[in-house]
């Protein structure tokens, strides 16, 4: 909270009109003179009220649309734990879907060979998709699989959750994953296949996953649209 109280002033009033619905998600603010009139204080008082609740992500500010109540994500993705895309958007009580870019067996790169210590030359099974909520697009999802999964992905059988195509392939549990999250700014090809808007931010949830035993079985690039679904995790302090 700002020093200042009639920042906090104006910046109560605001909450006070979000929580009462007078302002809704996505909705403009009034302009400056509004709410410097409503709340008896100078516009540079709800200037510096509005920086700090574009700062705690209240509200979101651009040059084109001004500022808007922030648009909540419908989602939540744990990152502690090993929860299916398919299960985060059937928990939210949407229907899941999947729509199939490309299934196949290719020739592992040098950087699969890597990250999943493959012999060169080793087949892997690449899946290409898009998970979508409602039938809209959610997550753009690049998995490579250390297996022939392919027979568990038949045209009957595509809701098929990859973790257990490859339990089901290789007797044995996947057990945890190494995750690493990354920003991305508007990438074509992705963005496009998202239906994301060219200002709209994507987060790359890239894991690598493991078998009970160490092994390396799925190298997964994920790309969320940043305005669906945000992260969670629970952090313990050592």
């Amino acid at each position: 909270m700002s020093i200042n109280p009639d920042v906090n002033k104006v910046k109560e009033w605001i909450l006070t009109e979000i929580e009462q619905q007078q302002l809704k998600p996505g909705e403009s603010l009034p302009s400056l003179l509004t709410m410097a009139r409503a709340c008896d204080v100078k516009t540079d008082n709800v200037q510096v009220a509005i920086h700090e609740l574009v700062t705690e992500q209240i509200v979101t500010e651009n040059f084109e649309e001004g500022v808007r109540v922030k648009t909540p994500q419908p989602f939540f993705y744990p990152l502690d734990e090993l929860m299916s895309i398919g299960a985060m958007i059937r928990e939210k009580g949407y229907r899941e879907g999947t729509v199939f870019l490309s299934l196949d067996e290719e020739v592992a790169s040098k950087d699969d060979c890597r990250v999943m210590n493959l012999e060169k030359d080793t087949m892997i099974t690449v899946i290409e998709r898009i998970r979508t909520a409602d039938d809209q697009p959610v997550v753009y999802c690049l998995d490579k699989v250390a297996e022939n999964v392919l027979q568990y992905f038949g045209t009957h059988d595509q809701q098929t959750s990859i973790l257990k195509a490859i339990e089901q392939a290789t007797a044995q549990t996947v057990a945890y994953a190494e995750t690493e999250i990354e920003a991305i700014s508007y990438e074509p090809y992705i963005s496009e296949a998202l239906d994301a808007d060219p200002h709209e931010g994507l987060m790359l949830l890239r894991q690598v996953h493991y078998t009970t035993e160490g092994k390396p079985v799925l190298y997964s690039l994920n790309y969320f649209k940043s305005s669906l679904v945000k992260f969670r995790a629970v952090r313990k302090r050592l």
